[in-house]
């Protein structure tokens, strides 16, 4: 059946693809979700055509498939309206442009790895904490699924990223670390990240760390941070109230424009 609106295929909870939702909705673009649960998700980008890190997969009507936010941010971004423009002019702004792209692709490589890390060994010890930003919108059958068999799919997930408490502590570290940059960056004042407009900087560093202050507005169902540990709503706590944390809430506040859609359920 021919489509008229693109798919956007999704790991549900996963902060790239939030990020790449708040894209399509700031391009103006009108797409139609298709969110999984953890493992599920591979393969549902199999079906695609597509590898298990390729997610958010974007699949236009004529079937173009892009892979990931730094592809869908840049291929977005490139037939937008100037004023819509997130990605300085690689030629006339050759340094922003270069500060843009390597800090959209840090915050993923870096500070986004680690909270991808020190989230799920924490939060999937707590089914019932983690268990809506796991299955809200995905299918029924592979919700029915993840809850009968949540402690293999935690067993798989742990395996599969390598998780360990030693692992979560070195990404606890990169996580203030990473604040530590961005605090760096905002004391002089500055309103946005590069070259005193929003950029694609903002967006990505915004919604990759946005999960470590349970940030208001996120579309992936973070969890209740009454419902967390002790030991964790304390870094929420901690990091919400630094100046990147603040950073981060404001660019929500302010940027992002939900377009309306509605994920699909089955």
């Amino acid at each position: 059946m021919a489509r008229d609106t693109p798919i956007l295929v999704t790991l549900q909870p996963s902060s790239g693809v939030d990020t790449s939702r708040w894209l399509l909705s700031h391009y103006g673009v009108d797409y139609q979700e298709r969110a999984h649960a953890p493992i599920f998700h591979i393969l549902a980008l199999k079906y695609w055509g597509a590898g298990p890190e390729d997610y958010p997969l974007l699949v236009m009507p004529d079937d173009e498939k892009i892979p990931g936010r730094m592809k869908i941010g840049p291929w977005l971004d490139a037939q937008a309206a100037d004023e819509l423009r997130l990605i300085p002019d690689e030629t006339s702004e050759p340094e922003d442009y270069k500060q843009v792209m390597e800090l959209a692709e840090w915050a993923g490589n870096v500070p986004g790895s680690a909270v991808v890390n020190w989230s799920y060994f924490n939060l999937l010890k707590y089914k019932r904490t983690v268990w809506s930003s796991l299955v809200t919108h995905v299918p029924w059958y592979e919700k029915l699924i993840t809850f009968l068999a949540f402690p293999l799919i935690r067993l798989l997930m742990y395996k599969g990223l390598g998780l360990n408490q030693q692992v979560a502590d070195d990404s606890l570290k990169t996580i203030y670390e990473s604040f530590d940059k961005i605090d760096a960056m905002l004391a002089d004042g500055r309103e946005f990240l590069v070259g005193g407009k929003l950029s694609f900087a903002d967006f990505s560093v915004s919604g990759l760390l946005g999960p470590m202050i349970l940030i208001q507005g996120y579309q992936g169902h973070l969890p209740n941070q009454v419902d967390c540990p002790d030991y964790m709503q304390k870094v929420y706590k901690e990091l919400r109230q630094r100046p990147a944390g603040l950073f981060i809430q404001r660019m929500y506040d302010q940027h992002r424009n939900p377009s309306g859609t509605v994920p699909a359920k089955s």
